[in-house]
């Protein structure tokens, strides 16, 4: 079983600097992207004002722009948000990635973990379900503000299932766990809904 991002996805990139690269791409010479709640995340390297909290030794900072609502302008919320989605699904494809290498180097009882039945079956349901949320109708995955939080929330699901394949190795130094854990904090403050979409 093989699998690989997309081609136009950095997934190589560290988290904090591909993050830097969306609100640079979203927001051009106006800086950084703000979510709803006025709350900014980025690499420290971006944000070197911010008070260090505890993301700051994985390269984010979260700052704030006030109490006053941002203005933005029509359309930057929803890219910048289906850019963070995309950039989560690239995560996953390369921890699926580095599932199937490590997998296939560990042994047990004489075989592979890799060439278990059990951990194959994981493994193509996790494949299954990123391309399926690859192919799913824009309108479902990223079209308002419940669908992409419902995506962001499919897609940390993911991870998840991914980091309990790997167990402890996922959250080594060179594990993917950073990032996945980049990518969801990270969503849940930019693609969070807002109360009045709790319904929905």
């Amino acid at each position: 079983m093989t699998t690989s991002a997309p081609p136009d996805r950095a997934s190589a990139v560290p988290y904090p600097l591909a993050l830097d690269t969306i609100h640079r791409k979203v927001a051009g010479d106006q800086g950084l992207v703000p979510s709803r709640t006025n709350h900014l995340i980025a690499s420290t390297r971006a944000l070197p004002d911010a008070p260090e909290g505890p993301l700051a030794r994985f390269g984010i900072s979260v700052g704030s722009i006030g109490a006053e609502p941002s203005s933005r302008p029509p359309g930057t919320d929803e890219l910048f948000a289906t850019e963070l989605l995309d950039l989560h699904e690239s995560v996953l494809h390369s921890t699926l990635d580095h599932a199937l290498e490590h997998l296939g180097g560990r042994t047990s009882d004489g075989t592979t973990l890799l060439a278990r039945q059990a951990v194959q079956i994981q493994l193509a349901d996790i494949a299954i379900r990123l391309r399926e949320d690859r192919a799913m109708p824009p309108e479902r995955r990223s079209a308002d503000r419940p669908a992409r939080w419902r995506t962001h929330l499919r897609l940390v699901a993911i991870g998840r299932d991914l980091l309990r394949l790997l167990g402890a190795s996922g959250f080594l130094l060179d594990g993917p766990a950073r990032e996945l854990h980049l990518a969801e904090v990270t969503g849940n403050v930019y693609l969070h809904p807002g109360t009045e979409y709790a319904d929905a």
